[in-house]
């Protein structure tokens, strides 16, 4: 026999529990004529009756009493197959995937704090850009730098970040005319839209020419031109969030008159359920704490 569609089975069964299909009405939030609809198609799938309709409430027959307990057992089979799946099944690991420009210059240096508030979880960090498999288990939670749309997954803002001119200490004067010191020296161009468009709004304001391209060092990673910054390489646009702590150490400048607020932001993404496991809620407020910190 051909199953009966899973909606009839379950307006069954409440109205069963509840000997009263207005009850039953109430308590699934349709109207009394959907669940009778519904009984009835039943009914006819199973060529029988199941329901002595009475003025106030409806009683099993025998047919009826024979289905209900199997009824009560499939449902229960699917809620445990349901609970297993959105269950976290490795309460006390982490696994995070995270752009390596951020592991490097934002994660490491504070993870440790983390760990010394929350020993009980175990963090594992996969510094990567590619796309995450969430169905093989490898990542529990992503955290990217973009504008927060991820098919298929949830995502929640984390913090947001500005574009700066930086450069080792005594590179730049800030008294002198800015034009003329950038010609002489390396332009470290992270390639992302964000420092892209922070350079072309520099360029603007100084009267810079566009077409100074032979100036600039291009490179895809933002920890590695922060790298190259600090080396002397050159002047580079950098993001604040990533040299908090060069420039805490004074181990970086900044051009004081100058900053352009990023159009991508920070996420934490990831399955929906994943958000209610006890580990990724707390390493989510931790996040939200360290960056509010800075």
């Amino acid at each position: 026999m051909q199953l009966p569609p899973l909606k009839s089975l379950m307006y069954f069964k409440y109205a069963a529990e509840l000997g009263s299909f207005k009850e039953a009405a109430e308590r699934l939030y349709v109207t009394q004529a959907a669940i009778s609809q519904q009984i009835r198609s039943l009914e006819t799938h199973l060529a029988c009756q199941l329901f002595e309709r009475q003025t106030r409430k409806v009683t099993l027959t025998h047919k009826g009493k024979m289905l209900y307990p199997h009824i009560l057992q499939a449902f229960e089979h699917l809620n445990t197959g349901l609970k297993a799946i959105e269950e976290d099944p490795s309460p006390t690991i982490l696994n995070i995937s995270v752009l390596p420009s951020f592991a490097t210059c934002w994660l490491l240096p504070r993870v440790s704090s983390f760990q010394q508030q929350h020993p009980e979880i175990k963090i594992r960090i996969d510094p990567s850009d590619s796309l995450v498999d969430f169905d093989s288990g490898d990542a529990d939670l992503g955290i990217r730098f973009g504008k927060g749309h991820y098919p298929d997954l949830h995502s929640e803002q984390l913090a947001c970040d500005d574009m700066l001119l930086a450069y080792k200490p005594g590179l730049i004067n800030i008294d002198q005319p800015l034009k003329a010191q950038l010609k002489r020296h390396n332009l470290i161009m992270d390639i992302c839209p964000d420092a892209e468009r922070a350079w072309q709004i520099l360029f603007r304001e100084i009267e810079l020419e566009q077409d100074f391209d032979s100036h600039f060092l291009e490179i895809d990673n933002a920890a590695l031109v922060m790298q190259s910054t600090l080396a002397g390489q050159g002047v580079g646009m950098l993001r604040r969030q990533l040299i908090q702590q060069q420039l805490a150490l004074g181990q970086l400048e900044v051009l004081p008159s100058f900053k352009v607020s990023c159009e991508y932001q920070y996420y934490l993404a990831g399955p929906a359920g994943h958000f209610n496991w006890h580990k990724v809620k707390v390493f989510q407020q931790w996040l939200r704490d360290q960056f509010t910190d800075l």
